[in-house]
């Protein structure tokens, strides 16, 4: 008998009971468990309900008094901070528009907020003015105090919701003098609102409550801003708030008047509309009554009371500050809360709520198994797409043309690496110097898609690091600004771009290791190493054969052909502002456009001097950097040199051909340049004052002015070369843009700047020129 057709009956013994265990105990135990739950949850129901009751009406009355008293808040803050608004708005306003103002404001105001009904503003002079509602709906009408010969009348416009005048009146105004009423005398020596006394209108039954406010006009007038809020939206509110079956809210002030409740108007005319007089009933609302009586000798707080041998729940709260002292009195009979059917809902929830516990836990076991499943699918799936995209990889990197050229980038490497591992960024470094330096050849950015290389980093601090990857094995560290061997790679380069993880692979040849592969953030699984080690074997054929390209290079004869042809010869002539320019600029007729132009900008600081001998000494220190500028811009071949004020604009390639070579002698220009002013500055015991710009593109420029003439130059390339001056990080750097980096990257080290931005452009990236390769 073959051996896998051995069964072994211990195995399958322990698997069947397994199963019975699963399948039929355990929904019996949970059967079980689920009736002693019930059992005990309606033997316990009965001793909780209660109190559960009485807690429940309690909370749930402090709920509706924090409702209303929010209503109440919200009703009567637009009167308040509507006074505080229109006062701040005609106290700056200018004497000739504050009625414009008030009308204006008082207009939009009545319009957008119905409890409102008027708004009056009075000076200490007498004058007076009045927005209040018209009898028709949707008109308003604006009233003023006026003299007309020896009497005093009320001068009426009505306009209706389009702003349009449709009448106008006069009415006596007898004796009025609004100083003389309670809402203008009794912000005397107040600061702040003043509310008075609640008053009735029995033409239209308003319950209205005046808001009014002192304060100094632009021309030193005393003036009163007042408002007319309405009750009777807030007692419509109370009428129809439903608390229980069948309580009610009353609100009422600190001397036990109705303010707001239900019945007002019939209140009112019982009290013959005498707000005084309007003050609770214990015929009409006993209730209420006792509940206030507890209130004054308890405080605020719930209360249980008995009436006609029924029993209440009152509860008195007092209302936001707006309020003046008001109090809300909440009335409910304790069985709305007590009956056997809300007892019986909360035992059935109570039921239902354990019956659907059990039900999810014992659904629970099945969704864990269908998940467990679900999650092997996804991970088997996402382990092929991955072997589908490092096949891809594997291809297209086999696929690549001259893929062991070294004078070709390697784009394509660090393209796949980075999709492959999902990295932030991935990039090749190649030692230089016997290994005292790195030189990133190439690296690309997965989140912008964008590759460049040319950065150099080397020195002291740095030695930690190349001893660990001169090691030889692979390591990833976590946090690699927190690792001694990678902190300081984590300050010059992957700080820009915020990445925490590190990867690094070394690069191996014949004579040990030559770089490094850089995975920044990486996403680090077991079956990529293959991937790994074939790129890490890719990039070490590409290595040795750049080090043999440069021994060979490094071997070459003297006298060799450079490595750009050389111009043609620029005669310098001194003139004006500009220090070098050519012969026949005499000659010049209107603008040219110029399809590459290199532009150089030096900015330096302005010099603080004091006395004649350093002036004298300064402006021969200038004259000496001028004449050094002369001498380098003759030996590169630079088209003109001009000279503005702190700045020198330097430029080649203002050709009507493309001069290929104008950017690298615009560069080598700009780093003798540096090298010449550093040491300049260094001899007169001055720190570097000044930085430098650099740009690559399309410009047009011409002679202008009479003989003799001056050459300018303008355009984009211009304003860019500037703007790389003026935002270098240090003094003596050299900032250029991205396609100047683009264009010399090969022949120049660069050091990522990070972005900026250009007006009307948007961002771009910057970089630092640090040296000639």
């Amino acid at each position: 008998m073959a051996s896998e057709e051995i069964v072994d009956p211990t195995i399958r013994n322990e698997t069947s009971m397994r199963r019975v265990l699963l399948h039929l105990m355990l929904p019996f135990f949970l059967t079980v468990l689920a009736v002693v739950a019930i059992a005990w949850v309606g033997y316990t129901s009965y001793r909780t309900t209660q109190a559960g009751v009485s807690r429940l009406t309690h909370e749930l009355l402090e709920a509706v008094q924090l409702n209303i008293g929010q209503e109440v808040a919200d009703y009567i803050m637009p009167a308040v901070t509507g006074n505080q608004v229109a006062s701040g708005m005609i106290a700056h306003a200018p004497v000739q528009v504050q009625d414009r103002v008030f009308y204006a404001y008082a207009s939009t105001v009545l319009r957008e907020a119905p409890q409102l009904q008027s708004f009056y503003l009075a000076d200490e002079q007498g004058s007076f003015m009045l927005v209040t509602r018209g009898t028709q709906k949707g008109l308003l009408d604006r009233v003023r105090l006026v003299s007309k010969g020896t009497s005093r009348v009320f001068h009426h416009e009505l306009y209706d919701e389009h702003d349009t005048k449709v009448k106008e009146w006069d009415a006596d105004a007898k004796d009025y003098d609004p100083r003389t009423r309670p809402w203008y005398a009794d912000t005397n020596g107040v600061n702040g609102i003043k509310w008075t006394q609640p008053f009735l209108f029995p033409d239209d039954g308003q319950f209205v409550m005046t808001s009014s406010v002192r304060f100094k006009g632009g021309d030193g007038h005393t003036l009163v801003f007042a408002a007319n809020i309405s009750l009777n939206q807030l007692s419509a509110y109370l009428e129809k708030i439903k608390i229980g079956n069948s309580g009610s809210a009353m609100i009422v002030d600190s001397k036990g008047r109705i303010m707001a409740g239900r019945n007002l108007t019939q209140q009112a005319r019982a009290a013959g509309w005498n707000p005084d007089k309007m003050v609770i009933n214990p015929k009409d609302e006993p209730v209420f009554s006792l509940g206030y009586d507890h209130y004054r000798v308890r405080g605020f707080g719930p209360h249980n009371v008995t009436t006609n041998g029924q029993h209440y729940i009152t509860m008195a709260s007092a209302l936001p500050r707006y309020s003046e002292g008001w109090v809300l009195l909440i009335a409910v009979p304790a069985q709305d809360f007590a009956s056997f059917g809300r007892q019986s809902s909360r035992q059935s929830l109570q039921f239902a709520g354990i019956i659907v516990v059990f039900s999810i836990f014992v659904g629970g076991l099945f969704i864990r198994q269908v998940r467990r499943t679900e999650r092997g699918t996804r991970q088997l799936a996402t382990q092929q797409a991955q072997i589908t995209l490092e096949s891809a990889a594997v291809r297209q990197v086999a696929m690549a043309p001259q893929l062991f050229d070294p004078s070709v980038e390697p784009l394509v490497l660090t393209t796949q690496l980075a999709r492959v591992t999902q990295a932030r960024r991935a990039s090749l470094w190649r030692f230089l110097h016997d290994g005292a330096a790195m030189v990133c050849e190439e690296s690309y950015d997965l989140t912008q898609d964008i590759h460049t290389g040319g950065f150099e980093m080397g020195g002291p601090e740095l030695a930690k690091f190349f001893a660990a990857i001169n090691e030889g094995a692979p390591f990833t560290v976590g946090t690699a600004a927190a690792d001694e061997r990678t902190a300081a790679f984590e300050r010059l380069v992957m700080r820009e771009i915020g990445t925490r993880t590190l990867a690094v692979y070394p690069v191996s040849g014949p004579k040990g290791v030559l770089g490094m592969i850089a995975l920044e953030d990486p996403t680090l699984l077991p079956h990529l190493q293959y991937f790994l080690d074939l790129t890490t074997n890719i990039a070490g054929t590409r290595f040795a054969a750049q080090q043999v390209l440069e021994q060979h290079a490094a071997q070459a004869p003297a006298g060799q052909a450079p490595d750009r042809p050389p111009p043609a010869a620029l005669a310098p002539v001194l003139t004006d502002n500009m220090l070098m320019h050519v012969p026949e600029l005499e000659t010049l007729q209107g603008a040219s456009i110029y399809s590459s132009v290199a532009v150089l900008v030096i900015t330096f600081s302005d010099p603080v001097v004091e006395g004649e001998q350093e002036v004298t000494a300064l402006i021969t220190l200038i004259n000496q950097l001028a004449m050094d500028v002369q001498a380098i811009a003759a030996e590169e071949q630079l088209f003109a040199v001009e000279v503005a004020g702190h700045r020198m604009i330097c430029m080649a390639g203002c050709t009507a051909a493309p001069d290929p070579g104008a950017l690298s002698r615009v560069a080598d220009a700009a780093l003798r340049m540096r090298e010449t002013f550093m040491a300049a500055l260094a001899a007169a015991d001055l720190e570097p004052v000044f930085t430098m710009g650099i740009d690559y593109g399309t410009a047009f420029g011409g002679a202008v002015g009479q003989s003799p003439k001056v050459f300018n130059l303008w355009g984009q390339t211009v304003s860019l070369a500037e703007l790389m001056a003026e935002g270098a990080s240090d003094p003596g750097v050299i900032q250029v843009t991205e396609r100047v980096y683009a264009a010399l990257r090969d022949r120049y080290l660069f050091r990522s700047r990070g972005a900026f931005f250009a007006p009307h452009l948007g961002l771009g990236r910057a970089y630092t020129l640090a040296a000639r390769r």
